[in-house]
């Protein structure tokens, strides 16, 4: 029983750990780190890389350094998948895209991120400077669960949600899409309105395949130590 103990310990001591991505979040560097911390930078090192066991007490020092919480020092969080993309061109046409399956996420170690969330990521065309200047590169947040169990959630009614239609319709600029984002309505015989004034775009009587209400944007990922990661698809 003892050598059992003795080896789950040595097993579970190495556990990989956020000190990386929470100091590059920082803004400090990884020798000010150790400077701070009275250790050495190799030693910094190897505490990052697991290849020396970091005591509680080496993650305290650390988190009073950088901060915040120990947790967020010794424990990673779950990836976030990135379920598609929102593309905004030049001309201001925004082109939602899901994907069909779920192969890569982010992980955030510097607050955390519920692991039923999912989120899409914005990109744009290389000199877009235009209404929607402050996307690029954001990542939006939604509810996982209704992309998967088809449904409306509750929580999108009369609130700002992202939304997948039975048949694709005709924006003003002439795409077509199933995907689109704005305030939800409901209507008799399980049809929706669809609101977005940003986009001039008002929909009625429209069928949905799922809705997720809107959670967040992060509109600076490479200040929160955002670190995108490989993961197994969901869907």
């Amino acid at each position: 029983m003892a050598g059992s103990v003795y080896k789950l310990f040595k097993e579970t001591t190495f556990m990989p750990n956020n000190l990386d991505a929470v100091i590059r979040a920082s803004g400090m560097n990884k020798k000010q780190v150790a400077k701070a911390a009275g250790v050495m930078p190799e030693t910094l090192s190897r505490h990052i890389h697991g290849h020396v066991q970091m005591t509680l007490e080496n993650a305290e020092k650390y988190a009073d350094i950088l901060n915040v919480h120990v947790q967020k020092i010794l424990f990673v969080n779950p990836p976030t998948p990135i379920v598609g993309e929102i593309y905004i061109e030049n001309n201001e046409n925004i082109k939602r895209t899901f994907y069909h399956s779920w192969t890569r996420g982010v992980q955030i170690p510097t607050f955390t991120i519920a692991d039923d969330l999912c989120c899409t990521q914005f990109i744009a065309d290389e000199d877009y400077s235009g209404y929607w200047y402050d996307y690029p590169g954001a990542l939006s947040f939604f509810l996982r669960e209704p992309l998967i169990t088809k449904r409306v959630h509750p929580g999108c009614v009369q609130n700002a949600c992202m939304v997948k239609l039975v048949n694709a319709i005709k924006l003003p600029n002439l795409y077509e899409t199933k995907l689109f984002s704005g305030v939800l309505y409901p209507e008799p015989g399980n049809l929706y309105t669809i609101d977005n004034p940003q986009s001039g775009v008002h929909f009625r009587g429209v069928k949905l395949e799922w809705a997720t209400p809107f959670i967040s944007t992060l509109f600076r990922p490479d200040l929160r130590g955002v670190t995108y990661v490989d993961i197994e698809s969901e869907v």
